[in-house]
């Protein structure tokens, strides 16, 4: 549900910064900074579960070394 929200509200400020919703105002540096974070936050979730999986692939059932070498 946090996940929807914040990409509902990225695509609400990308609006207002591309300029759909009132193409004759100027753009307020708030929406800008609202898009940016709402898009970093997902990437960040996102992307980083992938590479988790995929790239690393982390194994809460696998030894770290602090076990491993006592």
């Amino acid at each position: 549900m946090l996940w929807g929200f914040l990409a509902v509200l990225g695509s609400v400020a990308l609006a207002f910064v591309v300029g759909f919703v009132n193409p004759q105002e100027k753009v307020n540096g708030l929406w800008l900074v609202v898009a940016a974070a709402c898009i970093y936050g997902l990437v960040f979730r996102f992307y980083g579960r992938w590479i988790s999986r995929r790239v690393v692939e982390l194994n809460d059932q696998r030894e770290t070394p602090a076990v491993r070498l006592r």
